[in-house]
C-alpha cells in the first residue's frame, strides 16, 4: 500500500490549486458530470463516468501517486440522501 506523508488537508488544496490553475478551464465544458483524478505531485489527471476508473489510470501509471479526485462541475463528488417522486402530483419531495 502507498505511503504518504501528506495530509488530508494539503492533499485537498493542492488538488484544488492543481485543478483551478491547469486543469478546469481545458476539460469543465466537456466533461461536466465525469469523475477527475489528479496526482498532485506530478500534475497528470485522468478523466471517466466512473469515480474509480480515473484513480486507477493514475495508479497504473505511478504506484505511489498521492491522488486528489473530484467531479467536474460540482461542489461534492457524491450526494447523500434522495429524492421520492410524488405519484399523485408529479413533482418531486424530499
Amino acid at each position: 500500500m502507498p505511503r504518504t506523508d501528506y495530509i488530508s488537508e494539503v492533499v485537498a488544496t493542492r488538488g484544488k490549486e492543481i485543478y483551478q490553475q491547469q486543469i478546469q478551464a481545458k476539460v469543465e465544458s466537456e466533461h461536466k458530470g465525469k469523475f477527475l483524478s489528479v496526482d498532485i505531485e506530478t500534475g497528470d489527471y485522468e478523466i471517466d463516468i466512473d469515480d474509480l476508473s480515473p484513480t486507477m489510470r493514475l495508479l497504473a501509471k505511478r504506484p505511489d501517486a498521492v491522488i486528489f479526485s473530484l467531479r467536474i462541475g460540482f461542489q461534492a463528488a457524491h450526494r447523500i440522501g434522495f429524492k421520492i417522486p410524488d405519484q399523485q402530483n408529479d413533482f418531486w419531495v424530499h
